[in-house]
């Protein structure tokens, strides 16, 4: 995962050299396929590989704060002013295309909602 300040990303002046020097790596947490931060700078991503949804702190702290086999594929997330993430799963690893045409998805396609730690 890698981040960079957006005070540096909207700078006309840094050649695309200079940009590069502020971008820092971050390491390699997880494989996801969507995120969103909460207001505190905790990201919280899907794991589709566990069925889980995880948390990274601003320290850059990781932890699992919930993992659930119904968690196929989470990849579309909403936060709720009342403290809740809302998660939609995809099942895209249920698709034809990944099981020689046969289609695996199940019906009907559920929204979780979970409370934030």
């Amino acid at each position: 995962m890698y981040r960079i300040q957006t005070e540096y990303l909207r700078n006309p002046d840094l050649s695309e050299q200079e940009l590069k020097m502020h971008v820092q790596d971050l390491g390699r947490f997880t494989t996801t396929d969507g995120m969103i931060f909460d207001l505190d700078g905790n990201l919280y991503l899907g794991d589709y590989q566990n069925y889980a949804i995880v948390q990274i702190t601003p320290d850059l702290e990781m932890k699992t704060i919930m993992k659930d086999d119904r968690l196929i594929w989470p990849d579309s997330y909403s936060l709720s002013t009342d403290g809740h993430l809302y998660i939609s799963c995809s099942q895209i690893n249920k698709q034809p295309d990944y099981n020689e045409g046969k289609n695996q998805r199940t019906l009907p396609y559920t929204i979780y909602r979970m409370p934030l730690p």
